[in-house]
């Protein structure tokens, strides 16, 4: 509900719009392309931002990748196959 954070998902497109669906407004960066799209989240270096991933692995190296850019970062422990299991809302749509 916290409307300044933005949401980064760090899986593969294919990932992000298959059955699992994503997050609402996330933003689809992932991780192998992180490096050399950092840029495209300068404009969010003031806000706070939530990395997820499938599980949790690749949201960790994410998250340490923006850190270290000095962004303000958490990792969404479990994931989004976590956030499918507590029944959390989600977006589905086709590419």
């Amino acid at each position: 509900s916290d409307t300044t954070l933005v949401i980064l998902d760090v899986r593969t497109a294919e990932e992000y719009y298959s059955e699992t669906g994503h997050l609402p407004k996330a933003i689809l960066i992932p991780v192998q392309a992180l490096e050399e799209r950092i840029d495209a989240l300068d404009q969010y270096k003031h806000r706070p931002i939530l990395v997820y991933c499938r599980t949790g692995h690749r949201s960790t190296t994410a998250t340490e990748i923006l850190q270290r850019h000095g962004f303000t970062v958490r990792n969404m422990d479990g994931g989004i196959t976590r956030w499918n299991a507590e029944q959390l809302p989600v977006v589905k749509e086709k590419r």
